[in-house]
């Protein structure tokens, strides 16, 4: 089945869900990433993709902590009244933030784990922030497969994601295991 001839319409909540192999051809995942997902691993390739997608965010937020940083430090001696003091250690205190959450990102980058949600797929977002729905958890896809999908797709699924929330793999969930 050709993913790009897939219905745009909305299915019936009793038909079956698609197949492993249209879901891997649709979504773009190795039969291999579905199975390292489901024993909450990533494939080489998925891990190289993270990193890739990763690395000019975490690089950013590492400037701009040393830029504020140097920031707070420049400034520090010219904060002799109160006033300037208080700003001074919230400016300070909101730097200690930033940079705990640079840390976290950072080592869910580098040791990234992978969560997994059950229930129906629904397209969500828009053009410019293409994504899908499963239960409450939103997530992203690229422009090129939300494009391709139905407004909702048939049945139960279990979808693999990873740390930016970005769709890794997804599998139907056997009907007598579906809620």
């Amino acid at each position: 089945m050709n993913a790009d001839r897939l219905p745009t319409s909305v299915f019936s909540a009793n038909e079956h869900p698609l197949p492993v192999a249209v879901l891997s051809e649709l979504f773009g995942f190795a039969p291999e990433a579905l199975a390292a997902n489901r024993a909450g691993h990533l494939t080489d390739v998925q891990r190289q993709d993270l990193l890739f997608h990763s690395l000019g965010y975490l690089v950013r937020g590492l400037v701009m902590l040393v830029l504020s940083l140097a920031l707070i430090a420049s400034v520090t001696p010219l904060a002799d009244t109160l006033a300037n003091q208080i700003l001074l250690v919230l400016a300070c205190a909101a730097l200690l933030v930033l940079g705990a959450d640079w840390l976290i990102a950072a080592y869910r980058v580098l040791r990234p784990c992978v969560w997994s949600v059950s229930g129906r797929v629904l397209r969500a977002g828009d053009p410019s922030h293409p994504a899908l729905t499963v239960g409450e958890v939103t997530l992203r896809v690229t422009y090129r497969r939300w494009k391709r999908l139905p407004a909702a797709l048939p049945g139960e699924y279990r979808v693999y994601y990873g740390p930016t929330r970005s769709l890794l793999s997804i599998e139907p969930v056997p009907q007598e295991f579906a809620p």
